[in-house]
């Protein structure tokens, strides 16, 4: 499936809303003086395009890069002498003698007593009309780089006349208060005002005329759940456009949803005034996300990523279903902080809880991975959103090779109730030294959260081949069995290709599991990340000399017999006991491979 293709609704509607090619002549910076006068175009309620002025102070040469030139200017009219330069004014035209110089994009300093406004010029940004898109087949290419990054609130600022963006308002609709909080914090550093609005695409809002001056959102997430960055469209060529004046997340050629949208008021602050909107209608897609501005054609659609989440809780259900952008970086954190949203809507954000989650994500030529798992106790909701999210991020974030998401699904159970959680706090066995054969019965407490201890006894058979000598019996929650196999055998825990990831993915525990395993002090080798024990040692000498350094790696300890126990509780920790396997009974030495009671040769 292409990432852009053609949406005849959205491109008819823009037609009869845009309507016709610009013929604006423009005006190159050179011809700009100090005092020469214009005005600008925005929305301030509604979708009114409504004009504002602007007085030219001057020409700032290479203000914002080699080649990179800012026109200084001082805004007036409307409610700009109350609210300074408002976050959302990003791409505001400005005309001087009827001609086109640029768009709003800057600001400078913050606590101005002034709005005074740096402008792109109008050629950098028209120029994005000539950038090659992005590749087919492609995810979005947006990414946050350390070059674009800004951070939502610049201390640096308040005392210098620095030059930054104007932060856009990021329209955050459909998410709990708790969630757009975790959205500030993990988006501080792009320079936008997270804004919590009201329903994502309002449909039954007035839809304006999509032309200079008219608001234009920007969507991360569409749906149920929403995230949509609004600013100001510049200029429009037939069905191509240009806006914001500065990048939004520095996304090089991407495809992100472009939409109208409406605006509710402007809402006046001593830091940063911005303007209250919300998503209108998709129109397009943004395909270019640079330094000078966004650009974006007129009805292209974007292919964006499915998303399900179904949450059960005692006496409610409830069901949102969104899409997401695709991207390695930036969709793993939206995917986060919607899962979260939907868990506290539906409970609570504190205290005991205990979630049940069933996770499956859809691939693209592969198997589906699917997951089931438990999580409870005062942090259940943290480590839950954490713990169903992983395995998508892994995926999408992983560094063999592009993998396409066709849909992401969760199902989640919530209870707020006390926590069934428990610790494994010791284990007992009836006897220290055993024949292969032999039956070990073992006897772990657990201690449970408030309630005692518990004891859950389990019985192991020692493999007939088993050699003598000493035995390790390892009794582990699930967690603590992956972090101890990670350190027994890296080579099968580190993902050597995008199947063996898939593979890992697969078959993680269950938190409520208990792994109960034996170990030798054999050594044993992992070859391309499958564990194999037992070999000879001719064999294992042999595979030493693997051409390949990261074929062959080597294992401390061999897992001579394992078994994962499911139990009522979610649980932590480890414990180990050491025992002896003597493979002589009344005098008699038992061979390699003898049967139990059997006599050796």
């Amino acid at each position: 499936m292409r990432l852009l293709k053609i949406s005849l609704t959205a491109l008819l509607w823009c037609t009869v809303a845009g309507n016709a090619r610009a013929t604006v002549e423009t005006m190159p910076v050179e011809e700009l003086r100090r005092g020469m006068r214009g005005i600008g175009r925005t929305v301030f309620q509604g979708t009114r395009i409504d004009t504002f002025h602007v007085e030219i102070l001057g020409v700032l040469h290479n203000a914002i890069g080699p080649g990179s030139d800012l026109i200084l200017a001082r805004l007036s009219g409307g409610p700009l002498s109350s609210t300074g330069v408002i976050s959302g004014m990003s791409g505001s035209p400005v005309y001087v003698d009827g001609k086109l110089i640029g768009a709003v994009s800057y600001r400078i300093g913050a606590f101005a007593k002034e709005p005074i406004a740096g402008i792109t010029p109008i050629a950098a940004m028209v120029d994005l009309f000539n950038r090659p898109p992005a590749t087919e087949g492609v995810s979005s290419a947006a990414r946050l780089t350390q070059a674009g990054a800004r951070r939502l609130i610049d201390l640096t600022g308040m005392d210098a006349a620095e030059l930054t963006p104007i932060s856009l308002p990021i329209v955050i609709s459909g998410f709990a208060p708790q969630a757009v909080a975790d959205f500030r914090q993990a988006f501080s550093n792009t320079g936008w005002t997270p804004v919590q609005g009201g329903g994502g695409e309002d449909r039954g809002l007035s839809a304006g005329a999509f032309e200079p001056g008219a608001a234009l959102g920007v969507q991360l997430v569409r749906g149920d759940l929403s995230v949509t960055g609004i600013g100001t469209l510049t200029h429009r060529e037939g069905d191509r456009v240009v806006g914001f004046g500065h990048s939004m997340i520095f996304g090089g050629a991407t495809a992100l949803p472009m939409t109208g949208a409406y605006i509710h008021e402007v809402l006046p602050s001593q830091f940063a005034s911005f303007k209250l909107g919300v998503a209108g209608q998709t129109v397009g897609a943004i395909v270019q996300d640079r330094a000078p501005g966004i650009a974006g054609t007129i009805g292209l659609d974007v292919d964006m990523m499915p998303v399900s989440i179904n949450l059960r809780s005692p006496g409610k259900e409830a069901h949102f279903g969104m899409e997401v952008l695709r991207d390695r970086n930036l969709s793993p954190t939206l995917l986060r902080i919607a899962v979260f949203s939907a868990m506290v809507s539906s409970e609570k954000l504190t205290g005991e809880v205990t979630v049940k989650s069933r996770v499956r994500i859809d691939l693209n030529g592969r198997p589906s991975v699917e997951a089931e798992n438990v999580y409870a106790g005062t942090l259940g909701l943290g480590n839950a959103v954490l713990g169903v999210t992983t395995p998508f991020a892994s995926l999408i974030r992983n560094p063999f090779q592009p993998i396409r998401i066709e849909k992401v699904t969760f199902d989640l159970d919530v209870e707020a109730e006390r926590a069934h959680t428990a610790h494994i706090k010791s284990i007992g066995l009836q006897k220290t030294s055993f024949q292969p054969g032999d039956t070990v019965r073992v006897t772990v407490s657990l201690r449970t959260y408030r309630g005692g201890l518990r004891h859950v006894d389990e019985a192991m058979v020692i493999p007939n081949q088993t050699p003598g000598g000493r035995l390790i019996l390892r009794v582990s929650s699930a967690s603590d069995h992956v972090k101890q196999e990670a350190k027994r055998a890296p080579g099968e825990y580190n993902a050597r290709d995008l199947d063996h990831l898939i593979h890992l993915l697969g078959r993680a525990g269950r938190n409520n599991e208990m792994v109960v395993e034996l170990l030798s002090g054999a050594p044993g080798v992992t070859i391309e990340g499958r564990e194999v024990s037992r070999l000879p040692s001719s064999v294992l000498s042999a595979l030493q000399y693997s051409r390949s350094s990261d074929a062959v790696k080597q294992v401390r300890q061999t897992v001579v017999q394992r078994a994962r126990i499911p139990t009522d509780y979610v649980l932590s920790g480890s414990q180990i006991v050491v025992l002896n396997v003597n493979r002589k009974r009344n005098g008699v030495i038992f061979a390699e491979g003898g049967g139990a009671g059997g006599k050796g040769k």
